[in-house]
Protein backbone atom coordinates (compact mmCIF):
# COMPACT_ATOMS: atom_id res chain seq x y z
CA UNK A 1 0.00 0.00 0.00
CA UNK A 2 1.50 3.49 -1.07
CA UNK A 3 -0.11 6.94 -1.02
CA UNK A 4 0.90 8.95 -3.96
CA UNK A 5 0.93 12.99 -4.72
CA UNK A 6 0.07 14.30 -8.63
CA UNK A 7 -0.09 17.33 -10.59
CA UNK A 8 -0.51 18.77 -14.14
CA UNK A 9 2.93 18.47 -15.73
CA UNK A 10 4.49 22.05 -16.35
CA UNK A 11 3.52 23.75 -19.46
CA UNK A 12 4.93 27.62 -18.62
CA UNK A 13 1.53 28.62 -16.31
CA UNK A 14 2.90 26.89 -13.76
CA UNK A 15 4.34 26.45 -10.68
CA UNK A 16 1.75 23.54 -10.30
CA UNK A 17 2.10 22.07 -6.29
CA UNK A 18 1.90 18.43 -5.37
CA UNK A 19 -1.59 17.28 -4.19
CA UNK A 20 -2.51 14.18 -2.53
CA UNK A 21 -4.25 11.78 -4.75
CA UNK A 22 -7.85 10.13 -3.26
CA UNK A 23 -10.09 8.12 -4.25
CA UNK A 24 -13.49 9.26 -5.11
CA UNK A 25 -16.68 7.39 -5.99
CA UNK A 26 -15.85 8.24 -9.79
CA UNK A 27 -12.62 7.66 -9.62
CA UNK A 28 -9.59 8.87 -8.58
CA UNK A 29 -8.95 12.75 -7.54
CA UNK A 30 -6.41 15.56 -6.38
CA UNK A 31 -6.78 16.12 -2.45
CA UNK A 32 -7.00 20.02 -1.63
CA UNK A 33 -3.30 20.95 -0.84
CA UNK A 34 -3.73 22.00 2.78
CA UNK A 35 -6.17 19.49 4.43
CA UNK A 36 -6.65 16.77 2.83
CA UNK A 37 -4.15 13.57 2.83
CA UNK A 38 -3.94 11.15 0.50
CA UNK A 39 -5.41 7.54 0.41
CA UNK A 40 -3.86 4.30 0.19
CA UNK A 41 -3.45 2.44 -2.84
CA UNK A 42 -2.89 -1.09 -3.76
CA UNK A 43 -0.32 -2.47 -6.52
CA UNK A 44 -3.32 -3.01 -9.04
CA UNK A 45 -4.62 0.76 -8.32
CA UNK A 46 -1.30 1.97 -8.55
CA UNK A 47 -1.17 0.85 -11.91
CA UNK A 48 -4.08 2.35 -13.00
CA UNK A 49 -3.08 5.46 -11.56
CA UNK A 50 -0.14 5.51 -13.37
CA UNK A 51 -1.40 4.62 -16.73
CA UNK A 52 -4.02 7.46 -16.29
CA UNK A 53 -1.27 10.05 -14.93
CA UNK A 54 0.67 9.35 -18.27
CA UNK A 55 -2.65 9.72 -20.38
CA UNK A 56 -3.60 13.06 -18.66
CA UNK A 57 -0.60 14.72 -18.70
CA UNK A 58 0.16 14.36 -15.02
CA UNK A 59 3.41 13.72 -12.95
CA UNK A 60 2.92 11.22 -10.13
CA UNK A 61 5.26 10.43 -7.43
CA UNK A 62 5.03 8.27 -4.27
CA UNK A 63 4.32 10.04 -0.76
CA UNK A 64 6.78 9.79 1.66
Amino acid sequence: MARFQARPREDGRGPYRWAHVVKTPQGFAQGTIYHQSGDEFDEAEARELRALCDREGFELRRAS
